[in-house]
């Protein structure tokens, strides 16, 4: 069974081991601070006008994330608040933690839903997602309780079956999850800004192009633990972004994270999503189990309050 989250919440820290990677992150209480340079090699050579981004210091985790992911809220402003039985297929990042915009959108890393209106409640219904002319083929079972949320981040590309929950008034909403497609659909939909979703069953059927957020993140490609991958997304094309290791600790006015040591960094391609894979020794150090008297080593990006373990 899936509990509904209140309509505001703290996201957890992102526990990359399990894939599921919070990515409301906040831009804020952070100190700027020249890191020591590291020795591993950056994704890409930088241009001579590449801009240097520097990690904080140490930062907050405490901060609060994005709105509530409603199909319900999608669907008032998709109509318009009018009474519509036309069938539509969206995927959603409901709102933007940043506040820029209000426009129905998937978000890089953030949690979100695939939505349904006006589809039978019974029999299955076949979802189809086109990017960089490649197509993704997903099996969706309406029931009338989800068994379990999704779970991987790469959620209708990599075909396996999708549930939906019947929560009323013509509209199917699938349990949420946190959106990162794999490669090579990663790069195109990033490269496009948007992707295509459709769905039929029987002779209903609907299409929309799913526009793409990209806000400032880091997040574990799907398989972190054989490609000890991280995908890094949403800076300025060309900027050199830094991957730092933090060490989490508890203090009385808050949990906050304090760099140890930049671990290598990426520059940023013109689709603004970039792949960096952990240097042996950094993924040893975050996922070994920790002692009793400290907390488990994270990673984090410049501008971030959240660490990925």
């Amino acid at each position: 069974m899936v509990t509904r989250r209140p309509t505001r919440w703290r996201p957890p820290m992102l526990w990359v081991l399990t894939a599921l990677l919070s990515t409301g992150c906040t831009m804020l209480h952070q100190t700027p601070t020249a890191a020591p340079t590291s020795r591993a090699a950056p994704s890409a050579t930088p241009r001579p006008e590449a801009r240097d981004i520097l990690l904080a210091q140490q930062f907050d985790m405490d901060m609060e994330g994005a709105g509530p992911v409603s199909c319900g809220n999608d669907l008032h402003q998709l109509t318009r608040g009018r009474p519509d039985d036309h069938p539509r297929v969206w995927v959603t990042a409901g709102e933007d933690a940043t506040g820029a915009s209000n426009a129905v959108a998937a978000g890089l890393g953030e949690e979100s839903r695939l939505c349904l209106h006006g589809f039978p409640p019974g029999g299955p219904i076949t979802v189809t997602i086109k990017a960089g002319g490649r197509t993704y083929t997903t099996t969706v079972q309406p029931v009338a309780e989800l068994t379990a949320a999704p779970s991987a981040m790469d959620d209708l590309f990599n075909g396996r079956p999708m549930e939906v929950e019947d929560v009323g008034d013509g509209l199917l909403e699938s349990g949420f999850w946190h959106f990162l497609p794999s490669e090579p659909a990663l790069t195109d939909i990033a490269r496009s800004g948007r992707f295509t979703v459709a769905a039929r069953s029987g002779d209903v059927r609907a299409e929309s192009e799913v526009p793409l957020r990209l806000p400032r993140g880091a997040a574990a490609v799907e398989g972190w633990e054989r490609n000890h991958q991280l995908a890094v997304y949403g800076y300025p094309a060309g900027a050199r972004v830094p991957i730092g290791l933090y060490r989490p600790e508890d203090r009385a006015d808050g949990r906050v994270a304090v760099l140890q040591r930049e671990v290598g960094r990426v520059v940023m391609p013109r689709h603004r999503v970039a792949i960096f894979t952990v240097p042996p020794d950094v993924f040893r150090t975050i996922s070994a189990e920790p002692a009793d008297d400290e907390n488990p080593a994270c990673l984090s990006v410049a501008d971030l309050a959240s660490c990925a373990t």
